[in-house]
């Protein structure tokens, strides 16, 4: 991806956005004991802070820049990758270096970012103003990876700005929302499925620093999926195409959706999310479907229910009509807003901050439809707020 150097401003913004820069440097802190960490884009004229955490007194903000001929990171344009010493005063190479003198450090530690295409973005660096002992292979190797990271994550968020910025651009030429929501979707498939890969390894590591990124990371990615899965849905259903669904004999249904129950409760650790399914088998039904309808439900719970508030998954079946529902207890939903949340971009934003497109409740009802079913919505402050999804529970009824 070719980054424009009048583009800096839309980058700063773009590192500033990433959640998990920000522990990243606290990892790199941590770890080395060095008091200064920061991401610096370099060009062969600038040298710009995007991302600072500053104990050392060094007094560097975001947005801040240095003379970049005075800087080490410049040599990493033509020269090497990684930068590493313990003592710049008893270092051959860099004890005359303008920079340790000049900015007043002694121990560095730089790797260069690179994006996906093999360009240079900038430098990872970590600084101390004394003498810190760091350049042993672990230190350096820990070094690299957050820095192959960093531009992992660099990528992914330039290719969402850049579908974004299309998706703009082709409104004002007069195109459909929904025409391009399906860009969206599909082009946030590939760096979704980096994300999880990343995610997954980060997770596997022994070092627990790195494992909690791993997971916060997972969570990210698993939320990206089903919004990226719901905008397929809606512009499928938008342009005249009937949900895809797979009706089968389930046997085992509960087996099915408590691992989506258990993914919501690691991502919401805190939240009290009890499950009582009692479906059993055989179920006629599309399993994929309903796991979709159960996250997208108890999404909707965790973020409009009270933060102490218990939410609750049941399932049964009875009298050949099969049952799915979530019900959370928090702010009610006015009896006036009951027939209309199922629309689609519809959001109760009386009841909380909500940032998500509005469309998880009326894919829901795509899912109930599909089934030969329906989907209701009660709410009031005793019961609780109650999403049901009810259908027939073998073939042929």
């Amino acid at each position: 991806m070719a980054l424009h150097i009048e583009d800096i401003g839309r980058q700063l913004e773009v590192v500033a956005k990433i959640p998990g820069i920000s522990a990243i440097l606290k990892l790199l802190r941590d770890q080395t004991g060095m008091r200064f960490v920061g991401l610096a884009r370099v060009t062969p004229d600038r040298w710009i802070t995007c991302a600072v955490l500053d104990e050392g007194g060094f007094g560097l903000v975001p947005g801040d820049e240095l003379d970049v001929h005075t800087t080490i990171c410049k040599a990493q344009l033509n020269g090497p990758d990684t930068v590493v010493f313990d003592d710049a005063d008893a270092d051959p190479i860099y004890r005359s270096h303008p920079a340790p003198q000049l900015y007043g450090f002694k121990s560095h530690m730089s790797a260069a970012i690179r994006l996906n295409d093999g360009s240079y973005f900038g430098s990872l660096c970590v600084l101390d103003p004394d003498p810190v002992v760091v350049n042993n292979e672990r230190n350096i190797g820990m070094l690299e990876g957050m820095a192959a990271l960093v531009g992992r994550l660099l990528d992914e968020s330039f290719a969402h700005g850049a579908t974004l910025q299309a998706l703009n651009e082709e409104k004002a030429a007069g195109f459909s929302r929904e025409q391009f929501l399906a860009v969206v979707a599909h082009d946030l498939r590939n760096p979704l499925a980096t994300m999880h890969v990343a995610s997954e390894l980060l997770t596997r590591s022994p070092d627990a620093a790195m494992g909690r990124i791993g997971k916060r990371l997972r969570g990210s990615a698993a939320r990206m999926t089903g919004l990226v899965d719901d905008l397929v849905d809606f512009a499928r259903g938008r342009a005249g195409s009937a949900m895809p669904i797979r009706m089968s004999a389930c046997h085992d249904l509960d087996a099915i959706l408590e691992p989506v129950v258990q993914e919501i409760r690691d991502i919401h650790p805190t939240r009290n999310i009890r499950s009582d399914l009692q479906l059993g088998g055989p179920v006629w039904c599309d399993p994929a479907r309903l796991q979709q309808l159960v996250s997208n439900l108890l999404g909707n719970a965790v973020t409009y229910s009270a933060a102490d508030s218990q939410i609750v998954v049941q399932g049964t079946v009875q009298d050949g009509e099969a049952t799915v529902a979530v019900t959370n207890w928090g702010n009610t939903i006015a009896p006036d807003r009951i027939d209309c949340i199922f629309a689609a971009y519809t959001r109760d934003s009386a009841l909380c901050e909500d940032t998500s497109l509005g469309l998880g409740l009326h894919i829901c009802q795509l899912i109930a439809s599909a089934h030969g079913g329906t989907l209701s919505a009660s709410s009031d402050a005793s019961a609780g707020t109650r999403f049901a999804m009810r259908w027939p529970s073998s073939a042929g009824r």
